[in-house]
């Protein structure tokens, strides 16, 4: 074989696997690059004159589903500059201490099967962790655009007649001297009574003159009561989203017609809800 031959053999030897090897890489510049699924979520910079409606409109994104995901509760709030999270096919929820996938199945109206399927299994929830809530049925935080935005970490629970506040009165039913603990929204029975913050049901059920009552503990010393209910959303035990029912309103109990009685305590001790409500 002349030298030559012998040359171009070689050449040829060495060019082979180096073909190869750019084949099977589509991006030249930099290593392998290997298939990957859908993108639940991805971030942006708020520009200068944004509204949420404008960032939900430019990305094709539910308003609710960006509230949820970003506790954008105050529209007000939104800043230059502001990274916030743009979710795809769901609401991105942060998990909370005590919240469980059984939780969030029922805040959200979707299985646990879907919630885990998203995610691609899930195990025991991770305080702080982000999962994808897939097309929610219901998005409760979004209730905060009309209740709120949240004060001091209230909404309100609903929209009523105020009929009564909160400290020294006249006893409605049985005269004399008293003291409310609470104020009362007049509504229609059947109303929607909404959580007016984050927190874990540790009562769901009759309670004396309070007839159906809801007690939602916020795990900062804080809880809130729901009264004269009618009908009950949840069950002690549960954890509930802001915004989310947790009953529908009556005339249930010690009452002069149909409202709702509704308390913010600290530590026990009742608090006027005004100051802390929006």
């Amino acid at each position: 074989m002349s030298k030559e031959a012998l040359v171009a053999l070689l050449l040829g030897l060495l060019l082979v696997p180096l073909l190869f090897l750019l084949l099977l890489e589509p991006d030249q510049g930099g290593p392998l690059a290997f298939p990957q699924g859908p993108t639940a979520w991805h971030s942006t910079v708020v520009q200068a004159g944004d509204t949420l409606s404008d960032i939900a409109d430019r990305y094709g994104v539910p308003l609710a589903y960006l509230v949820a995901t970003n506790d954008l509760f105050d529209p007000r709030a939104l800043l230059p500059g502001q990274e916030i999270i743009v979710p795809s096919g769901g609401v991105v929820h942060t998990v909370k201490p005590g919240q469980t996938l059984a939780d969030l199945a029922l805040t959200y109206g979707v299985t646990e099967e879907a919630i885990s399927a998203a995610n691609g299994g899930v195990g025991e929830l991770v305080p702080g962790e982000r999962l994808l809530i897939p097309h929610p049925s219901r998005v409760p935080q979004a209730a905060a655009l009309e209740l709120g935005p949240p004060r001091a970490g209230f909404i309100w629970p609903l929209r009523g007649r105020f009929t009564s506040g909160f400290g020294p009165r006249t006893h409605p039913v049985y005269g004399g001297s008293d003291f409310h603990t609470g104020i009362d929204l007049a509504v229609p029975v059947g109303t929607p009574v909404r959580a007016a913050a984050p927190g874990e049901v540790i009562w769901a059920g009759w309670r004396g003159n309070y007839g159906l009552l809801v007690v939602l503990d916020h795990q900062n010393g804080y809880s809130t009561y729901y009264a004269h209910l009618s009908q009950l959303r949840v069950s002690p035990g549960q954890f509930v989203e802001l915004g989310q029912v947790v009953a529908l309103s009556g005339n249930s109990g010690l009452s002069t017609g149909p409202h709702l009685h509704f308390e913010i305590r600290r530590w026990g001790e009742p608090l006027d809800p005004l100051p802390l409500l929006p």
